[in-house]
């Protein structure tokens, strides 16, 4: 999908000498101002052994980047008390946090909703966002066409006229919920105006996105998506 949108795919891995990479690019590009970089959540330990032995994050505010935490959460136990937990003792108040609530796993989220987890990460400020649930067919059917789905909304896609409505009317609700909410924008670094989209994988195992973006505004965000 991202080669299709003209995407370079490059590969950040776990060494020294990949972080000394990263951490000269950003010198050599100052205005680079969002990073996107998506990491299975089964990396997170490794992630964790790298951040230290490295000084990512100590490195990264040096160079003017705060780095927010996308953590999505199903009705799995591990998403909370594996991922999120292991997250927020290794980095605290280093960080920002943004907890997805996906609804495609249902509405009740027990082992998050009413937790320490959740308490612990209010107290950080840390954002809570909902993502609405299609009919479990209509995954299905997009997935099928291997198109992104901004694409399948156009009227040109291989979805019929209700199809597209349903797919439009779900990413716009998103799509408001974080736009109109200032510390989200913030946070995902939706208030800067994008010129330039890059795409890179953080992950050993599997290519990722690693979405660079780049404006004239002062503050630079870096954003980490570990999806369970």
């Amino acid at each position: 999908m991202y080669k299709t949108k003209g995407f370079e795919i490059n590969h950040l891995g776990f060494s020294r000498g990949d972080s000394d990479r990263l951490l000269l690019d950003l010198e050599m590009f100052p205005k680079l101002k969002v990073i996107l970089t998506d990491m299975p959540g089964q990396n997170l330990r490794e992630f964790n052994f790298f951040e230290r032995d490295v000084s990512l994050i100590e490195n990264l505010n040096c160079l003017g980047y705060r780095v927010t935490f996308l953590h999505p959460i199903s009705h799995r136990k591990d998403c909370v008390e594996d991922y999120l937990q292991d997250l927020y003792q290794h980095f605290g108040s280093q960080v920002d946090y943004v907890i997805i609530q996906n609804h495609y796993f249902g509405k009740r989220f027990r082992y998050y909703e009413g937790s320490k987890f959740q308490a612990d990460i209010k107290k950080l400020n840390g954002l809570e966002l909902v993502l609405g649930g299609l009919h479990n067919d209509f995954y299905q059917l997009l997935e099928d066409t291997c198109l992104p789905y901004d694409q399948l909304i156009e009227t040109n896609s291989p979805l019929n006229t209700i199809q597209r409505s349903i797919v439009f009317n779900w990413m716009e609700n998103f799509h408001n919920s974080i736009v109109s909410n200032g510390i989200a924008s913030n946070y995902l670094g939706l208030s800067i105006s994008c010129a330039e989209l890059v795409s890179t994988s953080v992950s050993k195992q599997s290519p990722s996105n690693f979405n660079v973006t780049e404006d004239i505004e002062s503050d630079k965000w870096e954003l980490f998506a570990l999806p369970n």
